[in-house]
């Protein structure tokens, strides 16, 4: 494995403050650095998380931690200091009812908070569509019942599963290595698929995005970086992270707005000397 980079955080853009956010996230999220990493000091993020349940990484403890009543009430201890946005930071919990379910999240979310929401599964799905990608390679920790929900839920949205590996764990996945997660990406792609997915926000991604996209010369994207792209995007903030496909997104869309600008300043200017010609 190539060795992981040491970037520093992203800065914001000049002049535009942090938004505040409210991220909810399950009682055993490890990783809140890594998503501060992510947001590179364009979001302020406010965590909170969900009541302890004394369960391993199953599907019921996915229904249980993504129970919309639960998490709406999470949003209202957040709601003290008026985030600007919430986001559900858990992928498992957010696929685990389809698309139905993530959509209820959203919705209870943002009328408990009365602001926009958005979900980390609801963020992969957005992602994998903003790459117009149609198949995907998908890497999780979790066991196979758990990954096949995850598989179930992109293929309810039309996105065709092609390969998949996984590592079977039932707990303290932030424990995982950059090694781990590095080996498990380059298992889980296959030929046939437009980019792999990296599931499961306890997962460090951080630091070998871009080795493993020079690696396997595809798009990677992991949970982490799709749930803070998702809040930029839908914000209006470029994404200015590592993953080179998803940045470039930003990049893309900055030049098309400085385009469309050039255009409308060109035609305000024939506009107006065609005004000031004498008849």
């Amino acid at each position: 494995m190539p060795e992981p980079s040491t970037s520093a955080a992203f800065t914001p853009p000049p002049g535009l403050p942090s938004i505040r956010t409210g991220v909810v996230v399950p009682y055993d999220m490890a990783l809140d650095s890594e998503l501060h990493r992510f947001a590179g000091g364009q979001l302020d993020l406010l965590f909170t998380r969900t009541p302890l349940e004394p369960l391993t990484v199953t599907e019921e403890q996915a229904r249980e931690i993504s129970r919309p009543e639960a998490v709406a009430d999470s949003v209202l201890a957040l709601s003290a200091v008026a985030p600007e946005a919430y986001v559900y930071g858990c992928t498992s919990g957010s696929f685990i009812r389809g698309i139905t379910g993530e959509r209820e999240l959203v919705h209870a979310m943002s009328t408990a908070g009365c602001a926009p929401a958005f979900t980390t599964s609801g963020g992969l799905l957005g992602l994998t569509r903003a790459l117009g990608a149609s198949s995907i390679a998908m890497a999780t920790p979790y066991d196979d019942a758990i990954t096949a929900q995850c598989a179930a839920f992109f293929a309810e949205a039309g996105i065709h599963l092609m390969s998949n590996a996984n590592l079977g764990l039932d707990g303290r996945i932030w424990e995982v290595s950059y090694a781990e997660t590095y080996e498990l990406v380059r298992r889980a792609d296959s030929d046939r698929a437009d980019i792999v997915i990296i599931s499961c926000t306890n997962l460090p991604t951080f630091d070998i995005l871009d080795a493993l996209e020079e690696d396997l010369g595809k798009p990677v994207i992991s949970a982490n970086q799709a749930t803070i792209w998702t809040v930029l995007h839908h914000l209006g903030r470029p994404y200015d992270g590592p993953g080179q496909a998803v940045a470039g997104l930003s990049r893309s869309s900055r030049h098309a707005a400085e385009r469309t600008a050039e255009d409308r300043r060109a035609e305000d200017h024939a506009a107006a000397e065609s005004l000031s010609e004498p008849a």
